[in-house]
């Protein structure tokens, strides 16, 4: 007899587990809901603790509104939902949570508790383990709510299996936290990886919101950002962006929020970039935060069980909003300095006498060190730690101590060395012409260029260890070879955990920052000899705010003038010029 599967129904239980996981994928996602929750709560102060990454608990806790005794023992039901009451709700909101399915797909993976005081009452108490509903008991917080999760995924342990080291899902944690921080900056975040005190917001304004978020990255240099707003039928718009001298080249710092909302929305995202054009190098990506407030009854949030995607009925408008609003209020880099009154035509700068450079199309990007405000975090320097990297310069260069000291400042090679300026810029006199040169870019550059001639391969007496994400775990395994190339012997250690080996002789001051790519690095082996050799060289090169002697200016100088396109491993050009004929009209000698 032919057999054939039956139409049933599932067991309440699966059902559950099922759609648990369309909601919670990681401790991430307990996180994201949990502050979302606490967020429409109308908390003031929201911290999170988690222990073993959240794997083993996750704490969040605000001084909110609070959950009614009679309400609790529904919290953690299917469908159970205070924001919304009739379909046309879904089209008026103005909370983050509406669907109900949060508390009740986190108790079908682990044991919540729930302690509560609502709006100063008598506080209470329910568990519920894995869809074990326990009786509501009194005690909890003076005030606010108090959830814990605890074993997540311990009673489905082949979605356990999916997660990566606690660590790493700490640092995830961490970032969805940072992440709703943006939207709320009138709200206090508090993030605790065990008892340590990781991330403090206070209270703040928008913009020192997401400069506070950004305090760790070196390359966000405060005075180089600027608050942008437009208004227009139904919507408004407001964002935190860089102008062109600071930017990235991966468009992961373009942000998008739709009603306080994280939203991932790519035309939106392109709209940025069309925003600031030919503002910026091919490749090159601003830090831009933008906070969309339109009309309720224009967007619709209930497509994505995470709600990171949305529909805008006036997605044109806002797009087009976006463009006008960073063209008109962004102002645009000059990478030639114009002293004229007016300048119709550009000329094209010659460094080699024999081939011309392409046209240059941005200012000398700012390398200052980082902004640090209130993430606790350990801090960056920027001048380098090996004492011997400045003699390692000067044996790249090529050159020979001279033995005149009256040589220091001459014509040599058709220029003449004026001086340094702001520990950053060399000054240089060439044919009726001033040019600025960012040490940094340019030395950056020069290492490049010789840095992959460089052999000595030289063993470490002790190898460095170091943990991997399973992306780049997978990737070492089936590529490490291609690392071996460049003298960088590894071998896997343990589960996620790799050893470094040996390095080229050349590197070893730096070795921390070759560990640190190699394990964070995944993808095609032609894009990554780039980007490894391009972080090597920054790593090495003379930094903002050296001193340099005029001997090693002049020939970094003459290696920069030799150079047919000037433009560091990052791509961006680090020469500005001022004409002799420019600098004269601005006086009024010619007219």
């Amino acid at each position: 007899m032919e057999s054939y599967n039956r139409v049933h129904l599932l067991d309440p239980m699966v059902a559950q587990r099922i759609a648990a996981g369309e909601v919670i994928e990681r401790p991430a996602s307990v996180v994201r809901e949990l502050i979302d929750n606490a967020v429409d709560a109308h908390a003031s102060t929201i911290t999170v603790q988690l222990i073993e990454g959240g794997l083993q608990r996750i704490t969040v806790i605000d001084d909110g509104d609070g959950i009614h005794p009679s309400d609790l023992p529904l919290c953690c039901r299917s469908h159970a939902t205070s924001k919304v009451e009739k379909l046309e709700d879904l089209y008026n909101l103005s909370t983050l949570g509406f669907r109900g399915e949060a508390l009740y797909s986190v108790a079908a993976c682990a044991k919540v508790t729930i302690a509560s005081s609502y709006k100063g009452a008598e506080a209470a108490t329910i568990v519920v383990d894995n869809t074990i509903e326990g009786m509501v008991q009194p005690g909890g917080p003076r005030i606010g709510t108090r959830i814990d999760v605890e074993n997540l995924f311990s009673s489905i342990p082949a979605r356990r299996l999916f997660l990566k080291r606690p660590s790493t899902e700490s640092t995830m944690c961490r970032g969805t936290l940072v992440e709703k921080a943006l939207a709320y900056p009138h709200i206090a975040f508090r993030f605790y990886d065990g008892d340590q005190l990781k991330l403090d917001f206070p209270v703040t304004t928008r913009k020192q919101r997401v400069l506070d978020a950004l305090a760790s990255d070196k390359h966000v240099v405060p005075s180089e950002t600027t608050e942008l707003s437009d208004v227009g039928g139904r919507f408004s718009l407001y964002a935190v962006a860089t102008t062109p001298a600071c930017y990235r080249t991966d468009r992961s710092h373009i942000k998008i929020y739709i009603n306080t909302r994280p939203i991932e929305d790519y035309s939106l995202i392109q709209a940025v970039t069309y925003g600031y054009g030919e503002m910026l190098p091919g490749g090159a990506f601003p830090y831009c935060y933008l906070f969309v407030t339109v009309d309720p009854e224009l967007v619709d949030f209930n497509i994505h069980p995470a709600k990171r995607e949305a529909k805008l009925r006036n997605q044109a408008e806002i797009h087009h909003q976006i463009v006008v609003m960073i063209k008109q209020q962004i102002s645009k880099s000059i990478y030639r300095l114009s002293l004229e009154r007016t300048q119709t035509t550009s000329e094209q700068l010659e460094f080699n006498t024999r081939s011309p450079s392409p046209h240059l199309d941005q200012q000398v990007s700012n390398s200052t060190s980082g902004y640090h405000a209130r993430q606790v975090a350990p801090s960056h320097q920027e001048k380098p730690t090996d004492p011997a990297w400045f003699s390692r310069a000067r044996e790249l260069l090529g050159k020979q101590e001279p033995q005149d000291s009256s040589w220091s400042g001459a014509k040599t090679g058709g220029f003449k060395y004026l001086g340094q300026v702001f520990d950053l810029f060399l000054l240089v006199e060439r044919n009726d012409t001033l040019y600025l040169i960012d040490q940094h870019a340019a030395h950056e550059r020069i290492l490049f260029d010789q840095i992959k001639n460089a052999g000595d391969i030289q063993r470490l007496m002790i190898p460095i260890g170091f943990e991997v994400t399973r992306d780049v775990d997978e990737f070492l395994l089936e590529q490490s070879a291609w690392y071996g190339d460049y003298g960088l012997e590894l071998s896997r250690t343990g589960d996620l955990q790799w050893e470094l080996a040996t390095i080229p002789a050349l590197w070893k001051s730096i070795e921390k920052d070759v560990v640190a790519f190699i394990s964070n690095q995944a993808g095609n082996s032609e894009e990554l000899d780039k980007k490894l050799y391009a972080t090597i060289a920054c790593h090495a090169a003379i930094k903002n705010g050296d001193s340099i002697d005029s001997y090693s200016a002049e020939a970094l100088i003459q290696k920069v003038l030799a150079m047919e396109n000037p433009v560091c491993p990052h791509g961006r050009t680090f020469v500005v010029e001022v004409t002799k004929e420019s600098l004269w009209r601005a006086v009024g000698r010619l007219r």
